[in-house]
């Protein structure tokens, strides 16, 4: 049988040869079924198809962003308190009458500021020049005569003790001494009351009222009131009491009463320098007392804040001195003189020598050579303003305190030429003035008119350097029956401590200048130490060998060394 087409030939060849041979049929099916599963499953699975044609990738490469910026940690004020919510911002704790504490230190301690709102530490003055002098209370004024005062290891006599009973433990004294209540009386005991009257009358603002001081009585009310243009110079000689006993505004028992005095000074001060109003003609006795008072502070203590406004108080008395003479009462000066004011300027520049502050030398000389030229030679008695007169009177005293029973301003010519560094042997006018006080010893007697304040304290520093013999000895026991006997001392009363202010001088000062004077006459041996005894005794005695630290420095020796010359 023929066939038709050549494609239906193989149709039908494909079909007989699946038809006659079914195994070969049944495998190529199977085949075909396992290679469609392996494809699916090789292309499904993880593994990437590997692909052998090389690629090139360009990557962006992002840029890099700066540092972080640093941010400094916040300020703290430590010095600063937080506000609390209910108060308002101000000075924690003001101190109305603060002045910067000046103690004299020792190396290595901060210093202090010349502000004195400013907190100011301890002052560290020049090591070389205090190296002796422990920190505390120097234990007394740096008037004396050859060295500072009584700069040393040993403390004042005064600086450690109080007011109160006598006896042994109830004045504070231990010696047996107190004011006069229970145990014998002295000289100590005398101080003691009167620096106890001197603080209880002090002002509020810091000085002492001449006529006003009664408001601080809290016993009654005090008599005696002087004159309210004085109030400066009786402040200055209060506080020469205080600091004469070895109290400053830094140590000892009378520190705020010190203080508050010593700012007072400071804020009536011109721009001169002159402490008060330069009204009247006695206006240059205030500004030397508190000239004084301000000196002796700065050399006790080296504090700054009294540095610039005793220098700027003795740069005043200079200026205010005559040309190759000496003081009085005018300023601008006048040619005018008088030993009473000059004695006071004169203690001043000695007082500034000594703590360090700037003097003309010169100035002082010829001051004192006008002193010799109101000396006479034959008696050594020393005018006011002639040569050999006697003492000054205001009109109104003149019966009653006759000048001729005082030997004033002899003591002052003594003890001038004492402070200028002249001995006995090369002056005998201070031996001849010596023997003239030694005749007209201190009395209180009312009814011959022999009470002169004025010449017992000077009469009293005078004697006590110009004699260690038995004048000075007939002295101090005058000059202590004077005092000792005639103080107040009712218990109960608010004149306790003080003087009645009775002599020629008193109604200018009134009870502050009575009892500072007097108080004064009571510190002699505590206030300046004795040239010319003491350099006896030295020859004598035998002193054990200085320590490292009681060794003067280099300054001290130097300073020491210009005695010779005011």
């Amino acid at each position: 049988m023929e066939s038709g087409t050549p494609r239906q030939g193989t149709v039908d060849y494909v079909k007989s040869f699946v038809r006659n041979s079914p195994w070969v049929s049944i495998s190529a099916f199977v085949h075909v079924i396992l290679f469609s599963a392996l494809t699916i499953f090789y292309v499904s699975g993880d593994e990437p198809v590997e692909v052998d044609v090389p690629v090139e990738i360009a990557v962006a490469t992002r840029p890099s962003a700066p540092p972080p910026a640093e941010i400094p940690p916040e300020l703290i004020d430590r010095k600063s308190v937080p506000v609390l919510p209910d108060e308002q911002e101000g000075v924690v704790n003001p101190d109305p009458d603060y002045i910067p504490h000046a103690i004299a230190g020792r190396q290595g301690e901060i210093t202090d500021e010349t502000n004195l709102d400013r907190d100011a530490g301890i002052y560290n003055p020049d090591p070389d020049a205090l190296a002796n002098v422990p920190s505390g209370a120097t234990g007394g004024t740096p008037i004396g005569v050859g060295k500072v005062g009584h700069h040393g290891t040993a403390p004042s006599a005064f600086s450690s003790r109080v007011a109160g009973l006598g006896g042994r433990g109830g004045g504070g004294l231990g010696q047996g001494g107190g004011g006069g209540r229970g145990g014998a009386r002295t000289m100590e005991g005398a101080a003691l009351a009167a620096l106890e009257w001197l603080k209880n009358h002090q002002s509020p603002d810091g000085r002492w009222d001449c006529d006003g001081f009664s408001a601080n009585c809290d016993k009654g009310r005090c008599s005696g009131p002087g004159y309210s243009n004085n109030d400066i110079g009786v402040t200055g000689l209060a506080l020469l009491c205080f600091l004469g006993a070895g109290e400053t505004h830094v140590t000892g028992n009378y520190k705020e009463t010190v203080k508050r005095g010593l700012k007072f000074l400071l804020t009536v001060q011109d721009d001169k320098g002159c402490f008060g109003q330069k009204v009247g003609h006695h206006f240059v006795y205030n500004h030397a007392c508190a000239a004084l008072a301000m000196t002796e502070a700065y050399g006790m203590t080296q504090a700054k804040a009294f540095k610039e406004p005793a220098q700027k108080a003795v740069n005043f008395i200079l200026e205010m001195q005559n040309p190759y003479e000496a003081w009085r009462y005018a300023y601008p000066p006048d040619g005018d003189n008088d030993v009473s004011v000059t004695g006071w300027m004169l203690m001043v520049l000695k007082s500034a020598r000594s703590s360090g502050l700037t003097i003309d030398e010169g100035q002082a000389s010829t001051a004192l050579a006008w002193i010799d030229s109101m000396t006479d030679q034959q008696t050594g008695r020393t005018g006011y303003n002639e040569t050999g007169g006697r003492s000054s009177r205001q009109t109104e005293f003149l019966k009653t305190f006759p000048a001729e029973l005082s030997e004033a301003m002899t003591a002052v010519g003594v003890l001038s030429r004492v402070l200028g560094g002249r001995t006995p042997d090369a002056d005998p006018m201070i031996a001849k003035g010596a023997e003239l006080m030694s005749a007209r010893l201190p009395k209180w007697d009312t009814k011959t008119g022999e009470i002169d304040f004025y010449y017992w304290y000077y009469g009293t520093l005078a004697m006590y350097q110009a004699d260690d013999g038995s004048r000075w000895k007939r002295w101090e026991d005058a000059i202590q029956g004077a005092i000792i006997d005639t103080q107040r001392m009712k218990e109960g009363e608010c004149e306790y401590g003080s003087w009645d202010p009775i002599d020629p001088w008193s109604p200018a000062g009134g009870r502050v200048y009575s009892t500072a004077v007097l108080c004064l006459c009571a510190l002699i041996k505590y206030r300046y130490p004795r040239v010319f005894g003491a350099s006896k005794r030295r020859k004598s005695a035998v002193r054990p060998p200085l320590r490292p630290w009681q060794r003067p420095s280099r300054r001290v020796v130097r300073r020491a060394s210009h005695v010779a010359a005011l």
